[in-house]
């Protein structure tokens, strides 16, 4: 009887919560934060100030968004963390330089984010601000994530080395040792981070390229790379085709929480947000207006079921063991829910 009261109350429990999404918007006329439930509905204004507010990222346990504003200046943005409801905001850098991209651990205890002096540097550094660790250094860095395990972070650098200039998406041990090259640019194009799939094994990003002719627009197309972490090494490179009239706008993507979506701020010409399904390749409007959504990121209360400190355990991981990723082809648009 105790075991079915647990059961019944676990259901009861998470049969009321909300899968949340949260984004920025410049519909008020400033990017400002806000959050939504995952299908686009009860979309929320959390914060109100004249400097922008972007690059919003959950914290793991769903009660607290990390971001970068500009709200000291206009050149230098500062990290900060606020509860998910838009109060008790806490500035956690105050530094003169550019701070940027937070990015939690998968434990909540630390964030990771860029720093922008005299040359890029990618550090970490607890909930107070404190404890600031250097994680490496490079003439550019930019939007790190911690891998689901907590024990890498990939980011976007661009190294100087006896080679010339060097570029893209690296992975690194979380303290900065063993650093590895996953993708690199090709000729008049650079590249954007999206994010660890849930289940550690891939990196979404985005490949723009740079027009050929002024007045003519950059290329965005999305690329899931598929890992082989402990030989450092890229098993396999998937392109992302959308359906057909779709057109990829920004580089905001990010993962879906469950890992079988993507989230994508700007598609079919427009800047709003929309979800990617990857098994049945339908693209859903999630936002509708005339400004800018951008840089979704989703969390799910309903999925995460490890201890803390462990690698992340999820109920779709329970139910089916693997997860097979379609190819290209079946592709249709399914309607605004």
């Amino acid at each position: 009887m105790r075991i079915l009261f647990i059961v019944v109350s676990l259901w009861l429990t998470t049969s009321t919560l909300h899968a949340k999404i949260v984004f920025y918007s410049r519909r008020d006329g400033n990017s400002e934060i806000y959050t939504m439930r995952s299908d686009g509905s009860h979309q929320i204004r959390l914060t109100f100030n004249e400097g922008m507010d972007i690059w919003p990222t959950w914290s793991p346990n769903g009660q607290q968004i990390a971001f970068h504003s500009y709200r000291h200046g206009e050149t230098n943005p500062d990290i900060y963390v606020m509860d998910a409801d838009g109060r008790n905001l806490r500035n956690l850098t105050r530094h003169p330089a550019y701070d940027g991209h937070p990015h939690w651990r998968p434990d909540g205890k630390r964030i990771a984010f860029m720093r922008g002096e005299d040359i890029g540097r990618l550090y970490t550094m607890d909930l107070d601000g404190n404890d600031l660790r250097l994680v490496t250094e490079a003439d550019f860095i930019g939007s790190p994530k911690w891998s689901p395990d907590g024990k890498q972070i990939a980011f976007e650098a661009t190294f100087e080395n006896e080679n010339g200039i060097e570029g893209g998406i690296y992975v690194a041990n979380a303290n900065g040792t063993k650093r590895w090259l996953v993708s690199q640019p090709v000729d008049r194009s650079f590249i954007r981070m999206g994010g660890w799939s849930p289940d550690g094994e891939k990196i979404l990003y985005t490949v723009i390229t740079k027009p050929l002719a002024a007045g003519v627009a950059h290329e965005y197309s999305m690329v899931i790379a598929t890992l082989h972490r402990s030989k450092h090494e890229v098993i396999d490179f998937e392109p992302v085709a959308l359906p057909p009239g779709a057109l990829l706008v920004a580089q905001g993507t990010g993962w879906g929480a469950d890992g079988k979506s993507i989230l994508i701020g700007g598609a079919i010409g427009v800047f709003n947000i929309y979800r990617f399904r990857l098994d049945d390749r339908q693209l859903i409007q999630l936002t509708d207006n005339l400004a800018k959504d951008f840089a979704a990121r989703e969390w799910d209360p309903r999925l995460p079921v490890s201890p803390q400190g462990l690698a992340p355990t999820r109920w779709g991981e329970i139910k089916s063991n693997s997860y097979h990723y379609r190819g290209i082809g079946g592709i249709s648009i399914a309607p605004i829910p």
